[in-house]
């Protein structure tokens, strides 16, 4: 329900954007003066009540979008979001269709990456949001990659962050590890709008404020007047909100000027091939007969344009039209050259136990989960009781596992 208060503001929004219309002065000095003539407000409410229903009708999504943040579809017409978009919208479409030109090779990715986690993909506007898919992003906190991680939060979920690799970087696992915490985050706080909240200002600071405010409920926590929590949190959820509606409006939208975005924005297939360590991404563009800085753009999280040898296997993207070429000239290493590299001298057999994973066999052979896929040929990490592995292992691990 729309109080009194909110009557003024939406006529303020309504004058900034319609001057022509000829109430905007009257209304402003109504304001001044203490809004006393509050019954001709009541007079020009329906004004108010068609810019709202105007917004609705631009962004249809809208209530569905709501409901997937666990937000009370009625926030379509609060003031201070109507304010919101009417001041951003124009800015952050231009905003819409940058990132998403940068970020065509990762969106369909993100999507279905979010979607097979148990996740909206309604996400991936938070990913846009946080960096523009820029995959060099970098902030002044020194948060990093497509999800903005700070080193802490990425080694926190098993990401990479050294000299010679930085998984924050790397479209893929630097996903996976946002998941990761946005489930985390929801089991902490129970609704998705607190993840986002949380996601942007802290955990910590979101509990505080909820303490403070006595509730967690979306409206009083995004209060302009109370402030429970920063500003710049309560921008970030409006963006989210506008920019998911936004992008759900384009990707369906009949309108000339969306379909001609559409067509600008629609991804370049990529794929994603295994290279053993030792490969520089110099050699595999001349394998691949491409330009090298393309190749580099696309795999922003192999540092210094070198795959390390000690990573065994790993992925990178590469143009769908030059698969024919990794196909036909790339050669990985023969397994028993990778095995020398490693110091492996013999292979034995481990059958699979209840609760077993590759990483506690690996562990217990003091060996790596990717060793063990490859001298197996596995397609997945799934282990099945009673299942024969084959396990690589050193000469010393060999003599001290016969003693038994």
């Amino acid at each position: 329900m729309i109080e009194v208060n909110d009557i003024f503001r939406l006529f303020k929004i309504i004058g900034r954007e319609n001057h022509q219309v000829g109430i905007c002065n009257p209304l402003f000095s109504i304001e001044r003066r203490g809004r006393r003539l509050f019954l001709l407000g009541l007079v020009l409410l329906p004004v108010s009540m068609q810019a709202l229903s105007i917004l609705e009708a631009k962004y249809p999504s809208a209530s569905y979008v709501l409901k997937q943040f666990d937000i009370d579809p009625a926030y379509i017409r609060n003031p201070s979001f109507v304010d919101f978009i009417l001041r951003n919208e124009t800015r952050y479409r231009r905003f819409y269709e940058n990132s998403a030109k940068r970020g065509k090779a990762y969106i369909p990715l993100f999507k279905e990456m979010l979607s097979s986690g148990g996740l909206s993909h309604l996400f991936v506007y938070m990913s846009m949001t946080e960096s523009g898919f820029q995959s060099y992003a970098k902030s002044k906190k020194k948060a990093a990659g497509l999800w903005q991680f700070m080193a802490a939060t990425a080694k926190r979920f098993k990401l990479r962050v050294d000299k010679e690799k930085d998984e924050r970087y790397d479209p893929v696992a630097s996903t996976k590890a946002a998941m990761q915490y946005i489930q985390a985050l929801y089991k902490m706080f129970g609704k998705w709008y607190l993840v986002m909240m949380a996601y942007n200002c802290g955990e910590g600071r979101l509990k505080r404020a909820i303490q403070r405010a006595g509730s967690d409920d979306f409206a009083v926590l995004m209060d302009d007047s109370k402030a429970w929590i920063p500003e710049e949190t309560r921008n970030y959820l409006r963006k989210i909100i506008l920019l998911s509606m936004m992008g759900e409006k384009i990707h369906s939208s009949p309108a000339k000027e969306d379909r001609k975005l559409r067509q600008k924005i629609l991804p370049d297939t990529e794929m994603l091939v295994n290279v053993y360590g030792g490969t520089s991404l110099e050699n595999m563009a001349k394998l691949l007969r491409m330009n090298v800085g393309r190749l580099q753009r696309l795999n922003p999280q192999i540092r210094g344009g070198m795959i390390a040898r000690d990573l065994g296997m790993t992925q990178i993207f590469i143009p769908a039209d030059r698969l024919g070429y990794y196909r036909a000239f790339y050669r990985p290493p023969l397994l028993r050259e990778i095995y020398k590299k490693k110091g492996y001298s013999r292979l034995i057999a481990h059958i699979v136990r209840r609760g077993e994973t590759l990483k506690s066999v690996a562990r217990r052979y003091h060996s790596t989960p990717l060793d063990l896929v490859v001298a197996n040929q596995l397609s997945n990490s799934r282990l099945r009781p009673g299942k024969i592995l084959m396990v690589p292992v050193t000469q010393k691990i060999y003599e001290s596992l016969r003693k038994y």
